[in-house]
């Protein structure tokens, strides 16, 4: 007769082999298609500079290279090669931080500002970066901080929510272009703060 022990082992390995097919089983959404498309008034920024420092991600319900739906149905994420394996090695691209890094840098690429990056900052311009932490296709929180002379000058968290699709909606296509208006919905929240355009813009 097995233990009360021997029983809760099996129950626990059942139940991880049961979470890892679940996991296996999940159709993947594509994030490699993103194109920023800005509907507001953002010329205050044309022309100003910006030292893009390198996005974190402290979210504990994303992996590093993939986010979730809330059911665990569907993972976002850059797709895989034409042989249907991941590149190896892995791109600095392929990180789901650096998806929203580069989402922000085409953003303000397109609004005309004067962008620096770790690879050749510029140190007198504001340091601004987003840290991840909570991310769903429901739900978007993050935080943004801006250094400026070596010193913390804002910091402030952001929320985007988007009510969850029905289940006939939910197909790759049209859940990827949701997230792409989750992203967009984002920039223009951060970028239309007037808290946030003042410590960007004023010397």
């Amino acid at each position: 007769m097995k233990s009360g022990k021997q029983i809760k082992s099996v129950i626990g390995f059942v139940c991880i082999i049961i979470s890892i097919l679940m996991i296996g089983c999940t159709v993947k959404v594509s994030l490699s298609n993103y194109i920023p498309v800005l509907a507001d008034d953002y010329s205050e920024y044309k022309g100003k500079r910006v030292y893009l420092m390198n996005f974190d991600n402290q979210a504990n319900n994303t992996s590093i290279l993939k986010y979730y739906s809330l059911d665990k149905k569907f993972t976002y994420s850059k797709p895989l090669d034409s042989s249907g394996l991941k590149r190896t090695p892995l791109s600095y691209e392929d990180l789901i931080h650096n998806y929203f890094w580069y989402a922000f840098k085409d953003a303000f690429t397109k609004l005309q500002m004067l962008i620096s990056t770790v690879d050749n900052p510029d140190l007198t311009a504001p340091a601004m970066w987003l840290t991840l932490l909570s991310i769903t296709d429901v739900n978007y929180d993050v935080k943004v901080t801006v250094q400026k002379k070596d010193i913390i000058a804002f910091t402030k968290p952001y929320t985007i929510l988007e009510p969850p699709l029905s289940e006939k909606d939910r197909n790759p296509d049209d859940l990827e272009q949701r997230a792409y208006r989750m992203t967009t919905r984002l920039i223009e929240t951060i970028m239309g703060d007037p808290d946030l355009r003042k410590v960007l813009t004023e010397p």
